[in-house]
């Protein structure tokens, strides 16, 4: 799949929308019937602003509630998320909506949906194999010595399947990478000890065994000591 299209795989096209013109103890109603914590808000097709459930309920104390519309109400402008974007690309600004739900725009600007925060997430975790499937063997690397190829290439050589992979700075002063890969092996102990040996810092590596394991992980360690010496 695409990752233009997991946007479009998580759009819901029928979420239910208003206009300014609506009563807000009327949306409120509905809101409330229906469990929702928010709708959003068009003008001439285009997303306005998402109401919440508490702000509607602030507004229901006000003397002319009965009169109020949603267009009285002082509601922050809402930004919405490209229907045709990467999902890498808008990934950084989905922090910028407060709740669950956030809008989708068509090319031209008109709204086009709402999708779910956790569907994006869930579908990054997909991309990226962060599911039981795979394992996390993370490196710290001194950066003028990273040379990604050469350790892809031993991992490789460890019958050891990349699912994925990707770094960062420790710190704003480290001189070190950090890489970070998701694999599947059928032996990460056997692995992690045998990068050892090619001289890779460790920082972190899945769990080898359960702790109902710790006398076959011991009886590993005695192993590979014996073959050591």
């Amino acid at each position: 799949m695409l990752l233009t299209e997991c946007i479009e795989s998580c759009l819901n096209t029928t979420y239910p929308v208003f206009t300014g013109d609506a009563l807000v103890l009327d949306v409120l109603t509905f809101m409330q019937e229906g469990g929702l914590e928010c709708v959003p808000l068009l003008h001439e097709e285009k997303i306005k602003a998402l109401v919440t459930i508490l702000q509607l309920l602030q507004a229901g104390h006000t003397k002319n509630k009965h009169k109020l519309s949603l267009k009285d109400l002082n509601l922050q402008a809402a930004e919405s998320i490209g229907r045709h974007e990467h999902l890498f690309d808008v990934f950084s600004r989905i922090r910028v909506f407060p709740g669950n739900l956030i809008p989708v725009s068509d090319k031209d600007g008109r709204y086009a949906g709402m999708v779910e925060k956790v569907r994006l997430l869930a579908k990054i975790a997909d991309v990226y194999h962060l599911s039981e499937e795979g394992m996390t063997l993370e490196l710290d690397i001194p950066a003028f010595e990273l040379k990604l190829s050469e350790v892809i290439a031993i991992l490789e050589k460890n019958d050891v399947t990349v699912l994925s992979f990707g770094m960062y700075r420790a710190t704003s002063e480290a001189e070190s990478m950090v890489i970070t890969f998701r694999v599947q092996t059928h032996d990460l102990f056997r692995l992690v000890k045998n990068m050892e040996k090619y001289g890779y810092l460790i920082r972190y590596a899945s769990p080898f065994f359960k702790e109902r394991d710790d006398e076959l992980r011991e009886k590993a360690l005695e192993f590979i000591h014996f073959m050591d010496m």
